[in-house]
């Protein structure tokens, strides 16, 4: 498998379908939404998609990679348009989140897009691990 490429037209409609997946799929299909999603809205557009249901996820694959800073940066976006936390239940996202052009959102996202760590690499170094 190679990121991002063969990731591309992989649509999930639901979090059962996401549950069938391989791990490693797993993993990459979240850096994968997660990538798309903020490069073309931000963080307030991750959030306020379908990916928003996938945050916990989302995190756990930025660990399983090993990019500890695009992790940090993701928590610290989480702490803004979730004040009180994201929710236990992922499916009520839309709710909690504090709504969209969040003041603080903005400076992450321009963060993000400096890219400090070669996401692609890490997810292709972590596929051809074979976890």
């Amino acid at each position: 498998m190679n990121y991002p490429e063969d990731f591309d037209d992989l649509v999930l409609s639901n979090k059962a379908e996401f549950a069938r997946l391989e791990p490693h799929v797993q993993v990459a299909y979240c850096i994968h939404q997660f990538e798309a999603e903020v490069n073309n809205g931000g963080f307030d557009q991750f959030f306020t998609n379908p990916t928003g249901e996938y945050v916990r996820e989302t995190i756990q694959a930025l660990t399983d990679i090993g990019a500890t800073k695009t992790c940090n940066l993701l928590r610290r976006a989480v702490a803004i348009g979730f004040p009180g936390g994201y929710p236990a239940d992922a499916s009520v996202y839309e709710s909690a989140f504090v709504g969209d052009g969040v003041e603080g959102l903005d400076p992450l996202d321009e963060e993000f897009y400096r890219y400090a760590e070669p996401l692609a690499d890490l997810v292709n170094a972590y596929l051809a691990r074979g976890i």
